[in-house]
């Protein structure tokens, strides 16, 4: 259910936000059928998410056609002409150079880049944000860059939802192996972007249907094992309200953040 304002939004309201990507309509259709409640004060708002949303896919696409490879933090690389790769395998900005230039290089010369899937899952999220707002703001905000997991985000606030049923398209689910063969720990699970219609994107193992998702984390399981993968429950989501305050210039003022090996106040 959608709520703008104090008006609901119905399934025949589709067509009119068909602005904010090619795939808002299938987007706003879920979540207008989900038996979850989306509350927004203004269509700006609800615009801003759809209009996220709609490139997260469109990211996701470009992320697998960028050809950046899938690796451990270990063996995690990348471009050191935008980045410092770090002990732990994350990934900092260097000084003087453009946040926006950085994420879009990923994409573009992505065979100099490899990393795991929850890094992968922010890669995303902030291609998708610069997509959504300007480059000058983007670019205000992610001086500090640090790509490592969920983690060190302290600008990109993320919400973990539970029981989300179908979900919506630009959720990220998680694909749970809790058999996972101990000698391939890395395929104890996989972060995975719901891209619509029956599709889900996961670095690593590419746009394949849940149950081609489940087959392949399967094939790592222990030997003997009796549990097979599944889709979780839960969903990981930006928080789109607080990003939409930050792109007009919402306060960051005594933020204390740790950016890889160097620590930064607002």
């Amino acid at each position: 259910m959608i709520i703008i304002g104090n008006q609901q939004v119905s399934s025949g309201d589709v067509g009119s936000f068909a602005m904010n990507g090619r795939y808002a309509p299938v987007i706003v259709k879920a979540m207008s059928e989900s038996p979850e409640l989306f509350a927004y004060p203004s269509k700006q708002e609800f615009n801003f998410e759809i209009k996220m949303r709609n490139e997260t896919i469109e990211a996701s696409h470009a992320l697998l056609d960028g050809g950046a490879s899938f690796a451990t933090f270990y063996y995690s690389e990348c471009n050191d002409y935008y980045w410092t790769l770090t002990g732990d395998g994350g990934f900092e900005l260097k000084l003087g150079v453009q946040a926006s230039d950085a994420i879009r290089d990923i994409f573009v010369n992505g065979e100099a880049y490899a990393f795991e899937c929850a890094t992968a899952m922010m890669i995303i999220f902030y291609k998708a944000l610069l997509e959504t707002i300007s480059s000058q703001r983007f670019n205000e905000i992610f001086q500090h860059l640090y790509l490592w997991d969920w983690q060190n985000h302290p600008f990109f606030p993320l919400r973990n939802v539970n029981r989300v049923g179908s979900g919506v398209p630009g959720d990220v689910r998680y694909f749970k192996n809790p058999d996972v063969s101990p000698q391939t720990p890395q395929w104890q699970g996989e972060n995975a972007v719901d891209l619509s219609n029956g599709l889900y994107f996961g670095h690593g193992i590419g746009i394949l249907p849940a149950n081609q998702i489940i087959e392949e984390l399967n094939k790592f399981r222990r030997p003997g094992a009796m549990t097979s993968a599944y889709l979780m429950t839960n969903a990981t989501r930006p928080n789109y309200l607080s990003l939409y305050a930050l792109q007009d210039g919402g306060q960051m003022d005594g933020i204390r953040i740790a950016a890889g090996t160097s620590f930064y106040t607002f």
